[in-house]
């Protein structure tokens, strides 16, 4: 099993390097009955989960758009945190309130620094999370503007993450990567290079959008602001990244 996802997760990686933007997919990935869209969503991170009025809020307009359930919809967030810095309050809020899944999202450089730290971290979180009786999702965060190597490291960090943990992945950072490489002029990071824009948060929500729900993004009305175009390919990046990862079977 690790060979045929490090196959699969390596396939995904040269098709971005390829680009594949232009591959058909269909509109509903194919989800067992008693996996119904999470409705009592957390959202567990740091900055790159705060900017922009926070991915949660991007989040629960796109679901409110599609006519679901947005109050159980929140955030817990420490500004430079790590997942293991997370533990004591991931516990109290877990037991504060039921969830249907958690979204895990670690420092930026967390799998570069000490991977062995972060497969803990996020083993431990997931844990958590489970222990609860809701589903963790690890939420991929993306390469520093002008480091593109990172994506690859990534990548292959929460895929490890995912394995050992017994949760999901949410290829966030792969989605960056292929809108990064088809559309350089959408400007996804702020000046320092490493935080979201209002695009770059845009393209993480509805890449969590597409794999939270299995429903494509494409075709929202809510822009959060943005162009029309730009928001059309931004939905259209998250969800063929998702439907070429297959995060299905996580």
């Amino acid at each position: 099993m690790r060979s045929d996802m490090t196959d699969k997760l390596g396939t995904w990686i040269l098709m971005v390097a390829i680009g594949c933007s232009a591959c058909r997919a269909p509109e509903k990935l194919a989800r067992p009955a008693q996996q119904a869209a999470p409705s009592r969503v957390l959202f567990v991170g740091n900055s790159f989960t705060f900017y922009n009025n926070g991915l949660h809020n991007l989040y629960r307009a796109m679901v409110r758009e599609r006519g679901g359930d947005t109050r159980g919809i929140r955030a817990l967030t420490l500004s430079g945190g790590t997942l293991s810095e997370h533990r004591a309050g991931l516990g109290q809020r877990l037991a504060e309130q039921r969830w249907d899944a958690v979204v895990l999202q670690g420092h930026s450089r967390g799998p570069l620094v000490d991977l062995d730290a972060f497969l803990r971290a996020a083993a431990g979180c997931s844990e958590q999370v489970r222990e609860q009786g809701a589903r963790p999702w690890l939420m991929m965060t993306w390469a520093y503007e002008g480091a593109p190597g990172m994506t690859a490291s990534l990548a292959a960090g929460y895929d490890a993450a995912a394995l050992r943990a017994g949760a999901a992945v949410a290829p966030v950072g792969l989605a960056f990567a292929r809108v990064t490489d088809a559309h350089p002029e959408v400007a996804l990071r702020m000046a320092d290079g490493k935080h979201p824009t209002l695009a770059g948060s845009s393209l993480a929500a509805c890449t969590l959008f597409a794999a939270l729900r299995a429903e494509s993004p494409i075709g929202l009305a809510y822009s959060a602001g943005l162009p029309e175009t730009v928001a059309s390919i931004l939905q259209r990046a998250a969800w063929h990244t998702v439907q070429e990862l297959d995060v299905r079977d996580r």
